[in-house]
């Protein structure tokens, strides 16, 4: 992992030291350790007593110099760049200013699980694919069945009066799946491009990566969960677990880039703003070091964010994270301030994450003691990821499983555990349950193994050789419109977002209040799993199938040594039939 930022979570199968998701890539939640000193920008967030007002605080920081570039004074914060070199020195002998911290950039961590290899995947068959409602669905769709989705639709398949806010990297609007279901009258672009080209010109900007400054989804990850939510239910391709609700895109996370702590929480904030909204999801990870003042002061803006969701009425869904190690739930002091249920990595050897073979050391991926953002954030539900099961490798093959093959709804080889898990959701995993780098070939996501789902065409996950390649997300175009697989908690949390959603259109008398619709997906989770995946081997120092040595070890997975069903699952799997309730 590079000390670097929030990330999409999940993109594990490229590694992009720059990009934010839960994903893998073929997992992609945006994965990544925060890091002021990643804020090319100089963006400095301004905390101010809960007695300033909106007007107030931006004249304390037109006065000091400053110009604000994010608006989060509904959590009494600003997101500024300072101008003046008396910036600081005036701010703080502001009897109103309480903190005065770096923004910190989240960036995507998309580890080096895969191998090469750049062939294509044609799809399916293109043009019509008959009378049936989305036939893919039978085909790939694994998730659905998991989840007891059918047994729900015989109540609903969703109310349109429901919305979901995708916090991302934008949707694709006229992507077939999402025609009827975005609702542009809902959300926006949260990254401040015009202000930034403003204060620094194109040129720097570009420079300092960010080039992603229109409207849409140019990384594939936010049509993608868009897509696995509510995809529409009509007749082509695939479909979403809650088709009839609808979506709000709340762009924060620029391609290629990531995004600051201060976009992403502008549009966690301006989504929990607006009554119309019922459910967020956010398929992002990162880490913060709570040795780090800074750090620690965008924790706690993290932790304002969501409780301010939560007192509006909304829950806020999160990815649980790609790097396979246990995240506790523990109380914490920060910043003077006592906080109750804190997602903290675990200070032992399962706060190693998963060591890409042939690195030097596990310096890298050392987040022992960490705190794991936003999924690990009080009050926010996190999701963690289960595979299809576990396929049956060839003996050539020296870490393939020997026991337990065909096993269903295991915990995936990449997705955090540990007693912050709220919920299990299906996310996807290679054919072997072992990461890429162990099973060769044969270990794809393609055909049924990864989460199928809506891509942008154009977009970085379909268009990049390796990451759109066959052995990774098999991106292919139906119609102009692009498809393929995903592995990450980045993709288990739109699954879950889905179930919650139609779980608020059957029953209504819980929206509004998050906890009750937390409990009633929990209560009627399912238990009955059995897991056999166990956590990084420490001890396993044998090297990758090509080769590649692992002298550090934590690069394979251990499977003699399963982690506890509640450690994996939380409350269980999600089910959403149970849930919605005849």
């Amino acid at each position: 992992m590079q000390d670097s930022g929030l990330v999409a979570d999940a993109c594990n199968t490229v590694q992009r030291p720059s990009v934010l998701l839960a994903a893998f890539v073929v997992s992609c939640a945006f994965a990544g350790s925060a890091s002021a000193a990643g804020n090319p920008f100089g963006v400095t967030v301004v905390r101010f007593s809960s007695q300033s007002t909106p007007a107030q605080m931006r004249s304390y920081v037109a006065a000091a110099g400053g110009v604000v570039i994010a608006d989060l004074s509904a959590i009494d914060a600003l997101a500024v760049v300072p101008r003046s070199a008396a910036f600081n020195a005036r701010l703080a002998s502001n009897r109103s200013v309480t903190a005065l911290f770096q923004d910190t950039l989240l960036e995507g961590d998309r580890s080096t699980d895969g191998v090469g290899g750049t062939g294509r995947w044609n799809g399916p068959g293109s043009g019509d694919t008959g009378a049936v409602a989305d036939p893919w669905n039978a085909l790939f769709q694994w998730d659905d069945e998991r989840m007891n989705v059918s047994t729900a639709w015989q109540r609903t398949t969703g109310d349109h009066s429901i919305a979901v806010a995708v916090v991302d990297t934008g949707v694709q609007a006229n992507h077939r799946e999402l025609k009827g279901v975005l609702d542009s009258s809902l959300g926006g672009n949260f990254i401040p491009c015009n202000d930034l080209k403003a204060l620094f010109g194109l040129g720097f900007i570009d420079r300092a990566g960010l080039r992603d400054c229109h409207d849409g989804d140019f990384e594939g990850h936010g049509t993608w969960v868009a897509s696995r939510i509510a995809g529409a239910l009509n007749g082509v391709a695939s479909n979403g677990v809650a088709p009839g609700v609808r979506i709000g895109s709340y762009k924060v996370l620029a391609a290629g880039l990531g995004g600051l702590s201060s976009w992403i929480l502008s549009g966690l904030v301006a989504a929990c703003s607006d009554p119309r909204i019922d459910v967020v999801n956010m398929s992002i990870e990162g880490y913060m070091d709570p040795f780090d003042p800074s750090s620690v002061q965008d924790y706690l803006l993290f932790t304002d964010a969501v409780d301010y969701c939560l007192s509006r009425g909304v829950p806020v869904f999160a990815a649980a994270g790609n790097q396979h190690v246990r995240v506790d739930r523990v109380a914490l002091t920060l910043g003077g301030r006592q906080l109750v249920g804190v997602g903290r990595v675990s200070a032992g050897d399962e706060g190693i994450a998963t060591v890409s073979p042939g690195s030097a050391s596990i310096g890298d991926y050392d987040l022992r003691g960490w705190l794991s953002v936003p999924g690990g954030v009080p009050g926010v539900t996190m999701v963690s990821a289960t595979a299809n099961a576990i396929g049956a490798a060839p003996a050539d093959v020296p870490l393939r499983w020997q026991d337990h093959v065909g096993a269903r709804d295991q915990l995936a080889y990449y997705s955090n555990y540990g007693s912050r898990v709220d919920l299990a959701a299906p996310g996807g995993a290679r054919r072997y349950e072992i990461p890429g780098y162990d099973g060769g070939a044969g270990d794809v996501l393609h055909g049924g193994w990864g989460s199928f789902g809506g891509l942008a065409a154009d977009g970085l996950i379909c268009q990049d050789p390796f990451a759109g390649s066959i052995f990774n997300s098999a991106c292919f175009k139906d119609r102009g419109d692009g498809y393929g697989w995903l592995q990450g908690t980045s993709m288990a949390t739109p699954n879950a977002a889905g179930a919650a959603a139609l779980v608020l259109s059957a029953q209504p008398d819980l929206r509004g209040r998050p906890a009750a619709l937390v409990q009633r997906l929990a209560d009627t989770a399912k238990r009955s799993i059995v897991n056999y995946m166990g956590p990084n081997d420490a001890a396993n120092t044998a090297p990758a199938l090509n080769g590649t040595p692992c002298g550090t070890g934590f690069c394979h997975v251990d499977q003699t040594h399963p982690i506890a069903f509640a450690d994996a699952y939380g409350a269980g799997l999600v089910d959403a039939g149970a849930a919605v309730g005849s």
